[in-house]
């Protein structure tokens, strides 16, 4: 039996140049999703493209998109493939970018994973820019807005990913609870690969139809996770649970950096400054 390929969806609003943003230099060694969110039929424009799946549904934002995606392929038994990406519409990558990408997840054994930031992103999360003379760095979630999960991470998470629209709290407490449920923690961000963000970021300051902004969404789904995480580990929260409570769900999210998240930035940033100075004394 052929073995399943990866699948990477790419958002459209049924519009504008579809795909406009993925540059056909070689064959993709993947699938093609493409998510029309306009909700109207479009499949006569994407002709040229191909896709191996192609749903239109009306979509309010990404965790919305995302949830549509996982509920088509559940209800078409499209199984066991190896990664899932879920790409915004305005990510710049090439076909060559993303095989790479695939190739070194599957290389690293990673269960969830990005590629860097270009420095001329736009962006929220400065951790996830990119770092020169990296392949790969641990990271303890990936954003939403191009994340790559393994098909087991996000399989365990389709059941939840309806609670939220906007996606911001799916990325920074479901998934990596999700992945500590299921034993799959491998996260990172693949700095060997390059992805740009070419639009502003809209989700700030949004209220959806469930009345409630991003920032409420993601508080919302700390809230769950948090619920999730203790009813499973009641009987085992070893140190290494204490510490992702800790680490990650505890953590809370807001517009700025809160100034104790600043000041522990103070010691990373000497060891850094210190690895630079030793790594320049050697050239």
């Amino acid at each position: 039996m052929q073995q399943q390929k990866s699948i990477v969806v790419v958002s459209w609003d049924g519009k504008s140049n579809p795909l406009s943003h993925i540059l056909f230099d070689t064959l993709p060694q993947f699938d093609f999703f493409v998510v029309d969110y306009s909700g109207e039929n479009h499949t006569n424009e994407l002709a040229h493209i191909a896709p191996t799946y192609y749903i239109s549904q009306k979509s309010e934002c990404k965790g919305d998109l995302i949830n549509n995606a996982y509920t088509y392929l559940k209800n078409n038994a499209i199984q066991n493939y190896p990664f899932i990406g879920l790409l915004d519409d305005d990510i710049y990558m090439s076909i060559s970018d993303l095989n790479k990408l695939l190739f070194i997840a599957a290389l690293e054994k990673l269960d969830v994973f990005q590629s860097s930031l270009a420095h001329d992103s736009y962006y929220h999360h400065r951790q996830f820019i990119h770092k020169a003379g990296y392949n790969i760095q641990t990271t303890l979630w990936v954003e939403i807005m191009a994340p790559f999960y393994s098909y087991e991470v996000f399989n365990a998470a389709g059941p939840y990913l309806h609670q939220s629209i906007s996606g911001t709290g799916t990325d920074v407490y479901l998934i990596p609870t999700i992945q500590q449920i299921i034993g799959k923690t491998k996260t990172a961000v693949v700095h060997a690969v390059q992805m740009k963000h070419c639009r502003p970021i809209r989700t700030d300051n949004r209220v959806f139809s469930n009345g409630k902004n991003n920032l409420q969404e993601i508080a919302l789904m700390q809230r769950f996770c948090k619920n999730m995480h203790a009813q499973y580990f009641k009987d085992s929260l070893d140190t290494t649970q204490s510490d992702f409570v800790k680490q990650v769900l505890n953590r809370k999210y807001v517009y700025g950096i809160p100034l104790k998240y600043k000041l522990q930035r103070i010691g990373p940033m000497f060891k850094n400054l210190y690895k630079l100075l030793v790594d320049a004394s050697y050239r």
